[in-house]
């Protein structure tokens, strides 16, 4: 066994530069190929952390661009929050606003409501004032009517009172003429007047007593005012407002009422119950 491993040993040690030289040969284009796997390893390990670098580069500036972005998102939250409280603040202020609005709108709604009253009850008002005011106008109308009517009447009247006045003077003469007296006048005549009712009057006892004649005559008749002219006067103790009734023989044609009295004669008004018709001149009057 000694001598086996010593032949094997002695074989190696002669083998041994042999086996050297041969490595040394089979290493250099190791070490060659080595180094280029290096360079290349190098170069690509160069280009990967030029890539990395920029890489991180990239992410540096898109961390500081997120970060710019958060400052701003962050001012703008600020800004938000303010203008958020302002917001509410303003929001405050447009309910209080509005809570008054509301109660100024349901005032104005019952001021409405109010004056919506008030103006049916001005329109009802002129309603009734116009009603009034066209009645008004229609008793104007009739007024004006009745005026112009009365204003009629009052020319015919004084047409009537001209031609009494007339009828007057004539009659004057007439009795002039008649009595023999020196002038008699004779005022208007108005039927039914009482200017002098409270005049003192004498009956029919009063005249006999006196000796005065119970009868007389008319002397003058005027139809168109209902009046005459008889033959009694002061003397014969007629008196203002004395009647006396017309006769003719058995007839009795109607009464008179005295309304002016002379001396010798008297004229007196038709009393609507007469027979106007029927009495003559000349026709007696005695005392009721």
């Amino acid at each position: 066994m000694r001598n086996v491993s010593g032949r094997a040993n002695l074989s190696v040690r002669r083998d041994h530069p042999r086996n050297v030289r041969q490595a040394g040969k089979m290493l250099v284009p190791l070490l060659a190929v080595l180094a280029a796997i290096a360079m290349i390893g190098v170069g690509v390990v160069a280009v990967v952390l030029q890539q990395e670098r920029e890489k991180l580069q990239a992410k540096e500036r898109e961390l500081q661009f997120a970060l710019a972005e958060n400052e701003q998102f962050k001012k703008q939250l600020e800004d938000t929050q303010q203008a958020k409280a302002q917001v509410d603040v303003e929001l405050g202020t447009v309910r209080t606003r509005l809570s008054a609005s509301e109660e100024e709108l349901t005032k104005a709604r019952e001021e409405r409501e109010a004056l919506t009253r008030s103006v049916e009850d001005r329109q009802q008002e002129v309603d009734r004032l116009a009603k009034e005011l066209e009645q008004a106008r229609s008793e104007t109308q009739n007024i004006s009517t009745k005026l112009t009517s009365l204003q009629s009447e009052r020319d015919v009247m004084n047409q009537r009172l001209a031609e009494l006045e007339r009828a007057k003077n004539e009659l004057e003469s007439k009795v002039l003429e008649l009595s023999g007296q020196p002038s008699v006048e004779l005022d208007k005549i108005l039927v039914g007047s009482g200017a002098d009712a409270a005049a003192p009057q004498r009956s029919a006892s009063a005249i006999a007593a006196s000796g005065a004649e119970a009868k007389g005559k008319i002397m003058i008749i005027d139809r168109e005012y209902d009046f005459v002219i008889i033959s009694l006067g002061k003397r014969d103790g007629v008196v203002m407002n004395q009647e006396f009734q017309v006769v003719r023989g058995d007839q009795t044609l109607g009464r008179i009422k005295v309304e002016q009295v002379h001396d010798e004669l008297s004229a007196a008004a038709i009393l609507p119950d007469s027979r106007k018709d029927d009495i003559r001149e000349g026709d007696l009057v005695s005392v009721l």
